[in-house]
């Protein structure tokens, strides 16, 4: 009797597992997973990250607008560095209410390319606007061209609301805590919001933000007057350019290549770029199955001369970052994480050991009196800044972790000040990432630039990037 029941109870399980499907088809739409952006029924959120788009796709995005009798203005920007043929609509609540019976309904508004002499020309697309009522708005990206297109979204204003707010996890207070303050630096500063994202150059009491170009790992030429980058996307390689980012002209083409870096006469580059080692690949024993092996890629630095395009390949570790010269030229530091900050003398010769203590550093950088070498380690979960004498003597925490703090804190991507009083540095440590900067012997920490960290969300790789520039 009991199989029986147990019989008439598994027929019925299965009765229900085919029908649900069909009766209840509509409901269970409903739970089909987070928004797609294909309309204004199932709009995503504006976070402000980069992200990518389809051809000939759209993307659909909302706002909240709390109306006021001042109507504040709303800003929508759209970059995507500089490809063309995209386009940015705006609808209102109702107009998206007619969108979904009419996909032709004319949006309230369309982005357009800002004037070069306008705050907005850091973008490619903008709107700007405000509106009679309150309620929830869209914004509308639309790719045109035939390849995907990376972008990102921004929507600002006094009355727009991204809801639902994402707000971060709370953190308990850390003890004993000291805040850090605010201030300026002089002088005039490159940097890039993403690697291959947008380089913008900035005063150092950050005004007069003006974007430049597009690339990884900008630098300034010793005379100011000039700029080197690299890209990744087409056509890829090795680029100069003037400081505002003009007359630009490719000096190396390669597939992969990071950290350009000006000798201290201007006639050259030296660079990391991809050269030899292995591919991840696959590894199969019959029926025993297939393993994946890791890859081994090796980077090697390479010296162009900007003149006349002559290259030479300074001897070099299988895995060198970061090349920085020595301000008489004779040396060039870079790092390695098998063995730590390394150098080699760019008219040949062995490389040799700077600092080994710890191998796991990125980002050696000399001063620019080069007696010192700004670096950064990586401390069990987290990195650190230091600093260093050129030979690899001496080595002083710029930045240490607070042992009473809840939260783990980076500190990364060091440069120095022109004058080498001062080394620029990111740190997460406001739960995102914003410029700091320090004494060389560990004093002075203040926040700089929060005008531009505040607009502008940095990202942040851990790959060795050379996010920023300093000159006078």
């Amino acid at each position: 009797m009991k199989q029986m029941n147990r019989l008439w109870i598994l027929l019925a399980v299965l009765a229900v597992a085919v029908l649900m499907p069909a009766a209840f088809a509509g409901t269970l739409t409903a739970f089909a997973g987070a928004p797609t952006g294909a309309g204004p029924n199932d709009p995503l959120m504006v976070t402000g990250a980069w992200q990518t788009l389809a051809p000939n796709a759209s993307a659909w995005y909302y706002f909240d607008y709390g109306a006021s009798r001042d109507r504040y203005k709303a800003e929508i920007d759209v970059d995507a560095n500089q490809v063309g043929n995209l386009q940015l609509a705006i609808y209102t609540p109702d107009q998206g209410k007619a969108w979904l019976q009419d996909p032709t309904t004319h949006p309230v508004g369309v982005g357009t390319q800002p004037g070069a002499a306008t705050a907005a020309s850091i973008h490619d697309l903008v709107w700007l606007g405000a509106f009679n009522s309150s309620g929830r708005y869209f914004a509308v990206v639309t790719n045109g061209n035939p390849a995907p297109v990376s972008y990102r979204l921004l929507v600002n204003g006094a009355s727009v609301t991204l809801a639902p707010t994402p707000l971060p996890t709370p953190l308990p207070t850390e003890l004993f805590a000291t805040p850090v303050p605010t201030t300026t630096v002089q002088g005039k500063l490159l940097f890039q919001d993403a690697s291959g994202g947008i380089i913008y150059s900035v005063n150092g009491d950050g005004s007069n933000l003006t974007r430049v170009t597009t690339g990884l790992d900008p630098a300034y030429s010793p005379d100011t007057k000039h700029i080197a980058f690299t890209r990744w996307s087409y056509p890829q390689g090795v680029f100069v350019a003037d400081a505002d980012g003009t007359n630009e002209r490719a000096l190396y083409g390669a597939l992969k290549t990071l950290s350009p870096q000006w000798s201290p006469d201007g006639t050259r580059l030296v660079f990391t770029r991809q050269s030899g080692g292995s591919g991840d690949a696959g590894l199969c024993f019959g029926p025993f199955g297939c393993f994946d092996i890791l890859g081994d890629l090796h980077w090697k630095l390479t010296i162009v001369n900007v003149n006349d395009s002559t290259v030479f390949d300074p001897s070099s570790t299988a895995h060198s970052f970061s090349p920085t010269w020595r301000n008489d030229g004779t040396t060039i530091a870079y790092a390695d994480g098998t063995f730590g900050v390394m150098g080699t003398i760019p008219t040949g010769g062995a490389p040799f050991n700077i600092f080994t203590q710890n191998p796991d550093v990125q980002s050696p950088l000399y001063s620019a009196d080069g007696s010192k070498i700004a670096f950064m380690t990586k401390q069990h979960d987290h990195w650190e800044i230091n600093a260093m004498n050129a030979d690899g003597s001496n080595v002083v925490a710029l930045t240490k972790p607070n042992q009473l703090a809840f939260n783990v804190v980076n500190n990364v991507a060091p440069t120095w000040s022109p004058d080498g009083s001062q080394i620029l540095f990111l740190s997460d440590r406001g739960r995102k990432w914003e410029f700091y900067v320090v004494n060389p012997d560990g004093t002075g920490l203040k926040q700089v630039m929060k005008n531009i960290s505040d607009s502008i969300p940095i990202r942040y790789n851990f790959s060795n990037e050379r996010v920023v520039d300093w000159i006078k």
